[in-house]
């Protein structure tokens, strides 16, 4: 029974959900939160229009064995591009009938991969737009899926300490046994508040999520600055569960190092190393 929970796991885990996972140490501590306005890609496309010109590269430790890694180049001025290579997988799961004995009847593995590309600009100076093609692929036992989504994102900053933002994400197909198979819509609001005084700022957004048994959910986090070096932490909630992550980041020249970590109910705590040059 322990087994076939694991393998439930990693299966809710991969193809579609894996697009909502965090990709980075900073969207696992601050509970991939930042619809309003921050460098939070993943969950706002125009994201891109906050982030300066970087190459990252992070390590990914997640449930039950499950590890990857995450690759991110960000390029442009006033156009803003932005490319992106992410990976998951789990190797040698025991495979099990349904008899239970203390023999598995052999091993699979499961992979999911997928290649992003972003587009970013400004239409004024309080106005930023962004959009993200995503194309994947999943591999579960024998089993394989493709499939090809878009998010679209926008964030308005209302004055220096206030903006707001909305994201639509998942728009695509997945073919999986020669049929095609709608994304569940995920879509999301949010603001951000600047305490520029504090050199903090907080992020509240609320979550639908289509096909979720809890659609309805709230992410909070916060980002304090302390010279090169920033405390992050977040929340997120809906009826049936609590998560509390927390990282920090720390910046030199032209180098930062990320590091988040989430404290998750009854399972093991994913953990995200994140590496990034500043071009």
């Amino acid at each position: 029974m322990i087994y076939f929970l694991i393998i439930f796991s990693f299966i809710f885990s991969f193809g579609v959900q894996s697009f909502s996972l965090p990709h980075s140490a900073l969207e696992i501590s601050n509970s991939n939160s930042g619809i309003g306005n921050s460098n939070n890609i993943n969950i706002n496309a125009a994201g891109i229009n906050n982030i300066k010109n970087t190459v990252s590269f992070s390590s990914i430790s997640w449930y039950q064995g499950v590890k990857g890694s995450n690759i991110d180049f960000k390029w442009g001025e006033k156009k803003h591009h932005y490319i992106n290579l992410y990976n998951l997988s789990a190797k040698d799961i025991e495979l099990r009938d349904l008899v239970p004995n203390d023999n598995p009847v052999g091993l699979f593995d499961i992979h999911h991969i997928s290649l992003s590309y972003g587009f970013g600009t400004h239409i004024s100076d309080k106005l930023n737009v962004g959009v993200k093609t995503n194309f994947s692929y999943n591999q579960l036992y024998v089993d394989e899926s493709y499939g090809y989504h878009i998010n679209l994102g926008a964030s308005y900053l209302y004055n220096k300490f206030l903006s707001f933002g909305i994201s639509l994400q998942q728009l695509g197909l997945e073919k999986y046994n020669n049929t095609n198979h709608t994304y569940p819509l995920l879509a999301g609001t949010g603001a951000s508040i600047n305490l520029n005084k504090l050199k903090t700022q907080i992020n509240t957004d609320i979550i639908f999520q289509e096909e979720l048994d809890s659609p309805l959910s709230l992410n909070v986090s916060s980002r304090s600055r302390f010279s090169a070096f920033s405390i992050i932490t977040g929340y997120h909630f809906n009826e049936h569960k609590q998560e509390f992550s927390c990282g920090f980041s720390f910046k030199y020249r032209k180098i930062e190092f990320d590091y988040g970590i989430g404290f998750h109910n009854n399972l093991d705590s994913p953990i995200i190393f994140s590496f990034k040059y500043h071009i």
